[in-house]
């Protein structure tokens, strides 16, 4: 299995009508580089990608790349409701600077898992990104089968798997299952299976909540690729106590603005933008604000234990 490292799927600052803020977007870009992140994923789900116009996408995607300069690879989420949709997308990131495409199960129709197949090798043949398979059932109302992925991880032009699955019997299934394919990246899609599966193999991994304290999930890349596994563990039971914070509460507001206001406080707390945050959204309960305090609180103690045992 290929090292990759972390990539971030990066937030999209914007104004209440859903505006792009370019220059926000490229001051989180910037922190995200700075820390260490070795690949920007721009218009993913963490970026409200499905949200914005095709055309503010490629604005979203050029502001990236001039941002990277070529720095780590650029990845673009092209999800789309079909086929023709998901490759114009790719069409328009590949022009405006994006390396790589991350694509979703079509939207709104369900399909058998013989049509899922079918059109992600269309895609692939059709695309001209490598691709990336992203796995979220919370969002497309479908989980991929192991043996479809191992399929697909066959085209020439699929590279990389991300898994939202929370599924870590599957994922450690798929760790075994693609050893015999060096160039091939997988990645873990949730926080609380970071260190088991980058202990186990993983490329690497892709999740929101980096932006909380990005240096705290770094740390934890470089601890367990360095063998310090006490010091990675000890920073993977922070980021789950974070985690347990977050699924209590989206049990008590299970919208997906929830997840937007705890990233909204998080880089408005460092001065990176000024929202992120939509007209329907409405203003955070105070409540709520609370939590994020509090999530953000625990992600900095999470990178302050780091440096701790690094000293």
């Amino acid at each position: 299995m290929k090292d990759f490292g972390p990539i971030v799927p990066l937030v999209t600052p914007c104004n209440c009508a859903g505006v792009p803020d370019l220059i926000g977007l490229q001051a989180v870009c910037k922190e995200m580089l700075q820390v260490g992140c070795k690949g920007i994923f721009v218009a993913g789900s963490t970026g409200r990608g499905p949200w914005f116009s095709r055309a503010d996408r490629e604005k979203i995607c050029r502001a990236a790349a001039a941002q990277i300069n070529g720095v780590v690879p650029l990845i673009a989420g092209v999800s789309g409701s079909g086929l023709p949709d998901m490759v114009e997308n790719a069409r328009v990131m590949a022009a405006a600077g994006a390396q790589l495409a991350v694509a979703t199960v079509p939207g709104y129709y369900k399909y058998n898992p013989q049509e899922i197949e079918t059109i992600y090798k269309e895609f692939a043949d059709a695309s001209p990104l490598p691709v990336m398979v992203y796995d979220i059932p919370e969002f497309t109302n479908t989980k991929l089968d192991k043996g479809m992925i191992l399929r697909l991880a066959q085209h020439g032009n699929i590279v990389a798997f991300k898994d939202s699955s929370a599924d870590f019997e599957r994922f450690q299934e798929l760790l075994s299952a693609l050893e015999g394919h060096p160039d091939f990246l997988l990645f873990q899609g949730k926080e609380n299976l970071i260190f088991d599966s980058l202990r186990l193999g993983a490329s690497g991994f892709i999740v929101s909540f980096i932006h909380l304290a990005p240096p705290a999930f770094i740390h934890l890349y470089q601890a367990t690729r360095g063998g310090n596994y006490d010091q990675a563990a000890r920073i993977q039971e922070k980021i789950n106590q974070v985690l347990d914070l977050f699924h209590d509460t989206v049990e008590k507001r299970p919208e997906s603005s929830t997840l937007f206001y705890i990233l909204d406080y998080a880089v408005r707390q460092r001065g990176l933008c000024e929202n992120l945050l939509l007209e329907q959204d409405g203003e955070s309960p105070l409540w709520l604000v609370e939590t994020a305090k509090k999530a953000v609180e625990l992600c900095n103690e999470a990178s302050n234990m780091s440096y701790l045992i690094n000293k």
